[in-house]
């Protein structure tokens, strides 16, 4: 197995012309003249064999019929994906979708004009956000061999009684008005759906950074299509809280927890999983953030997921105070658990809300509400000890992987991680064959065009 493509066909390394030439001359000459386009290397050592005839061509002609000119390797999913068409292998699959609409979250079909504009719609507004955008999924449905991924996308309704966003504004609360707003940075650790709308939530007082590296596939391990549904359904409210926002808003990074879904090497999935790539602590430093509070979903992930170990162990070692909280610590309070507009509050209730501050150790309290705190139970007994952590170094499959330096730094992908097997020429480097699962059997590739 090899992690190469073969090379391209010969080329012409010297030229010589000399009488005992003249028949290869001849020979390939005759060959540009029938065959203008490109000719494979078996293609053209075959028809050498047959010039030669037997007695000089026999053993060629033998070896020839006797070695298959493809070869099997894997190549990065992705890369396959833009290079044959994002549903490889299978573009007579469809894409399935939770709680389809048809119209956006302003009532309008407008997002079927969108569908190639989508990176620039939710590109950061501040400059020094721009390198730290991963923009690769919504870079798919722009692609020229993307139409029947813009045919087959729908927007995704929101999670019921709108609790995403009502947590994301719930998060913005906490900082408005707060000394530390400036130098803090949000992480939403959860899966793509509900990552997209906190973040719509928290818009109008954080700057979205979208962190999505990898494209849809009807048989992916991560459900990505679902992500761009919801995407989709909130891209009005994105564009115009972008409009909206004044001055220096902290950026909140928006990930989806399922990149690192398990994988079992199955027939009926495509491994298109990935790994975060979020700025490195020195990146931190220069935006002048100090603290970061990562969002996971309940109060049993309350740990960086694998890919992000090392960089939080980095960042605790810049000084950076890295803190948990999950969503299950913003809640209503039990007697307005029926009203599906009420809020949420840390710790369940609005005397618990500022609490936040001297439970993570931050600051004392926002300034605008103290009289809140002096009402308020001194014990949580609700939420999560996510205050409590702090990053240490753990044994993982990314151990050992970071790579150094720059913005947006990601790390290696682990041996067999988010890649593909696919059966190739080795005369022309074309692909022939892609299988899904690594050990399962071949099935054609498509041609280029055909999406």
């Amino acid at each position: 197995m090899t992690d190469i493509l073969p090379p391209k066909p010969f080329s012409r390394q010297m030229y010589k012309d000399t009488d005992d030439l003249v028949g290869a001359r001849w020979w390939q000459e005759s060959l540009r003249r029938s065959a203008p386009d490109k000719i494979s290397r078996r293609n053209a050592l075959l028809g050498l064999a047959l010039v030669l005839g037997p007695a000089a061509g026999g053993g060629l002609l033998a070896w020839l019929l006797s070695e298959s000119d493809d070869v099997d390797i894997t190549m990065d999913a992705l890369e396959l994906q833009r290079r044959q068409g994002w549903n490889v292998g299978h573009a007579g699959a469809a894409l399935r979708f939770p709680n389809p609409t048809a119209m956006d979250i302003d009532g309008s079909s407008g997002w079927r004009d969108a569908l190639t504009t989508l990176v620039s719609d939710f590109a950061p507004a501040q400059a020094s956000l721009a390198p730290f955008y991963v923009p690769t999924l919504l870079q798919a449905p722009a692609d020229p061999g993307s139409a029947s991924l813009r045919a087959a996308l729908t927007p995704v309704l929101p999670a019921p009684e709108n609790r995403d966003v009502l947590r994301g504004a719930a998060i913005r609360s906490l900082f408005e008005g707060a000394e530390a707003a400036q130098d803090i940075a949000v992480i939403l650790d959860i899966d793509g759906p509900t990552s997209v709308g906190v973040a719509a939530g928290m818009a109008p007082g954080f700057e979205p950074v979208f962190v999505l590296d990898n494209w849809p596939h009807p048989l992916g391990v991560v459900p990505s299509h679902v992500t761009l549904g919801a995407i989709l359904y909130y891209r009005p409210l994105f564009i115009r809280l972008r409009a909206e926002r004044s001055g220096h808003a902290p950026p909140v990074f928006v990930l989806d927890r399922n990149r690192l879904e398990r994988y079992t090497d199955e027939n009926d999935q495509f491994d298109n999983r990935y790994v975060a790539r979020l700025p490195t602590a020195t990146n931190f430093q220069a935006l002048g953030i100090r603290r970061l509070l990562y969002v996971t979903p309940d109060k049993s992930d309350l740990h960086e997921l694998d890919d992000l170990n090392a960089d939080f162990v980095a960042l605790r070692d810049a000084s950076i105070d890295v803190k948990v909280m999950p969503l299950s610590d913003l809640m209503r309070p039990e007697e307005q658990r029926a009203n599906r507009s009420a809020p949420y509050y840390y710790g369940g209730h609005s005397h618990t809300h500022l609490l936040f501050w001297s439970t993570y150790g931050w600051h004392s309290v926002a300034p605008r509400q103290p009289a809140l705190v002096q009402r308020a139970p001194t014990t949580l007994p609700q939420v999560s000890r996510g205050a409590e952590y702090r990053p240490a170094p753990r044994p993982t499959i990314f151990s050992s992987r970071t790579l150094g330096g720059g913005a947006g730094v990601g790390k290696q992908k682990p041996s067999g991680f988010g890649r593909v097997s696919v059966r190739a020429s080795k005369s022309t480097g074309t692909i022939t064959a892609v299988r899904t699962g690594r050990s399962g059997s071949f099935g054609r590739a498509r041609g280029w065009g055909s999406s």
